[in-house]
Parts: C-alpha cells; structure tokens; sequence
C-alpha cells in the first residue's frame, strides 16, 4: 500500500476508512516525534487502544511505511522495540514561479532535495503559452525523478501575485480558466495542487527549516523586485480571509507620486523594492553619478541585483541607495512594530545579499518610529535559505496540508 492510498482511504465512510483514519494519526505522530517512539508512546500520542495500535502499526511496516528502529534502552525488564516512520516514502514537489525564474525540487520530508532545477530564462506571463511552459516544466521533473509516483503527496506552488490559498485561484497570473488554478492544474498533472503565494511560501520555509523555527510571533520580508511580507501570529501564518495577508507593498507608507501595478500612489512598495532601487539607480547615473554596476552594462540592462552586487564590491552610490531605503523600510516597519510587537523580523529575498548594511540602515529607521519597549524585545535577523527558499516552502505546504509537519 502506497502513502497516497493511506491517505486517499481516509475519504470513504466504512471501517475501512475508520482504521485509514487511525492509520494517519500514526504516520503524522511518528512524523512530527523528534525521536523514535515505543508502542506505549505511540498509543498515547493517539489515543488509540494499545491492541489497535499494535495491528496498525504492524500493517504499517508490512506496508513499508514505519520502520522498526532498534530497541529502548531502560534500566531493567524487556526493552521495549522503538519506531519510526519511513521517510524514503513521503515525497512532495516543490514549485516557485517569479518574474524572470522558474524553480523546482523533488524535496523529501526531511527536507532533504533529490532532485532540483531551474529555468532562468522563463518569463512570467498571464498567457496560455505560459501556462503551458510551467505545466511541461513540471511533468518533465516528475518523468525524471527515480521516486515511484505514489510516494509524492502532491505538488506545492509558490507564484509572484496575489493568490486566495483557500479556493486556489489566481488573480493576476493564469486567470483565465473557469475553474480555480489549482483545480485545473489538478486535472492536468494528475497531483493534487496547493498554491500560495510566494511570500508566505518564504515565510513557511522560515518556520519550517529556517530562523522563525522557535519563533512565536515574527515578521518575514520578501524585498525583491516586489515587497511582500508573512505574519506569524502565535506560531501560526496569518493568511486572513482570501489568502491576501501580508501585502506591506501596497500599504500608504510612502511618499512616492509613481502609479503603482495596483492602479494606486504612494505605495511603500514604489520606494522600497528591487523596481524602486533599479529605478533610483538610473536616476543617479543620469544626473552624473558613478558606479561599479554600470562600467560593463549599459544603463537599461543593470537590476537590482547587479546594483546589490556592486554594494557588497564596497561601490558607494550602490550602498547610499541601499541605505537610503532600508531607512525608509525600517520606518514603515517601526509602525508595524507597534501594531503587532514581533519578536523576531527576518529579511528575506533578493535584498539579504546585502547583509548588514541594509539592515542596520533599516534600525535606523525603526528607530524613528518603533515605540521603544517593543523594539528592544525585537530581534533583526537575514534570512540564510538563499535560493532555495522557494521551493522548499512550497513543498512544506504539502506536508503541511497532511499534517505531517
């Protein structure tokens, strides 16, 4: 029996599905043990009868799903034979889609990655065309992969744009279908599809591998070529009522006059994104400003992560930009601050390449608006992930959805 079948039975009402059910509670206790458990243990955690516990459990290794680990040691009597769940078994595939980059992994439930890769010249378009490229993109990765298709739990995908986790549906990318994304993308791969989008699939690699492990109460910043943030409220992510929690960027922070995509002004994503620093850039160098970003590109090919590049290389105008926003950054963030008073703020995206000085520029700025009893309780830190934040997030949102992390 496959771990899909386990979890598929579940759906059926007869005894069948009564023992399915029990059968899970298992696999999630021994998924989220630290260690491996005794049947006592086992039977605790789930509250089934020590009998029953001992039938399923038993069936479970026949299956090949739980494994014995040994024995416990105790001080006197019969040791006790220790478990654990299979992990070579439990697969989910991780997906982010952004701008200009598309990525994906085969990521196991320990979060190791078997398989990962990447298409840097991808576009991201609202087009059938572009649609067509992710789903080939996808079904290429699950032809390649060596795991057996019934131990991949489904497929999580992170895309750029604002997206309702509760209903699957895309707003601004592939909306074009009468059916949500990932119902539509369900049919098409023959997986099941969670989507997200791809600030809180970072924030969930934080809270799942990353530096919000322990943290109860914390502030996630996605600062690319967009400005995105995911709220951990209570150890839980604040997603509110469509899935649209978290879009810092459009909040009235800002003093800037630019249209922003959202049809409005003044949104702080217009003065504190990779599209604003690109922007401010070129600003400077046409007043007559000077860079090690532009000595080998002409002015219309440089991007912001040239621009950070060129910042860590000790490049000053590069460096005064940088710090010019993360002051600005740090003041929206002061009000932030007051209204949620966080314990932890990590800043993630493109933007954690440039360390320290942006955020000590982005303290200085808190530092003008942050009550001051909150912000000596709050901790800054740089997200440490890198690239693989994306789809290590997006395939803890499958394990998270069977309850497995």
């Amino acid at each position: 029996m496959s771990v899909n079948s386990v979890f598929s039975e579940s759906e059926e009402v007869s005894n069948q599905s009564r023992q399915a059910k029990q059968k899970n509670k298992i696999i999630r206790a021994l998924s989220k043990a630290s260690d491996p458990l005794t049947i006592p243990e086992l039977q605790k955690m789930v509250r089934i009868s020590t009998p029953t516990t001992i039938k399923l459990t038993n069936e479970l290794m026949d299956d090949d799903l739980v494994l014995e680990e040994g024995k416990k040691e105790t001080e006197n009597g019969r040791r006790p034979t220790l478990y654990t769940l299979n992990i070579n078994k439990f697969y989910a595939i991780g997906v982010e889609i952004l701008f200009k980059r598309i990525s994906i992994a085969v990521v196991r439930l320990d979060q190791e990655v078997v398989l990962e890769k990447q298409d840097k010249n991808f576009r991201l378009e609202n087009t059938p065309e572009c649609l067509e490229t992710v789903i080939s993109f996808i079904q290429e990765t699950l032809q390649e992969t060596k795991i057996e298709k019934e131990h991949i739990l489904g497929i999580g995908i992170g895309l750029t744009g604002r997206v309702n986790t509760l209903t699957g549906e895309s707003y601004n990318f592939f909306n074009f279908h009468d059916e949500p994304l990932a119902q539509y993308l369900t049919k098409r791969l023959k997986k099941r599809i969670y989507i997200d989008n791809d600030t809180h699939v970072m924030g969930l690699a934080e809270q799942v591998l990353g530096q919000a492990k322990e943290a109860r109460n914390a502030l996630i910043l996605n600062v690319s070529r967009g400005l995105g943030m995911t709220i951990i409220a209570h150890k839980r992510i604040v997603t509110g009522g469509m899935g649209f929690a978290g879009e810092f960027g459009h909040m009235q922070m800002g003093n800037s006059e630019k249209l922003c995509i959202c049809g409005k002004r003044g949104c702080l994503g217009m003065e504190v994104s990779g599209y604003a620093l690109e922007e401010n850039f070129k600003s400077d160098i046409s007043g007559g400003g000077i860079s090690l970003a532009s000595s080998n590109k002409e002015l219309e090919d440089i991007r912001y992560d040239d621009i950070i590049e060129a910042a860590n290389e000790g490049d000053g105008l590069s460096i005064n930009l940088l710090q010019q926003m993360g002051e600005k950054l740090g003041m929206a963030l002061g009000n932030i601050v007051n209204l949620l008073n966080p314990e932890l703020i990590i800043i993630g995206g493109k933007f954690a390449q440039a360390g320290y000085m942006f955020t000590d520029s982005i303290k200085t700025g808190m530092n003008k608006t942050a009550l001051t009893i909150p912000l000596r309780y709050l901790t800054i830190k740089t997200s440490q992930l890198g690239s693989e934040t994306g789809y290590i997030g997006a395939s803890a949102m499958v394990f998270k959805q069977h309850d497995l992390i």
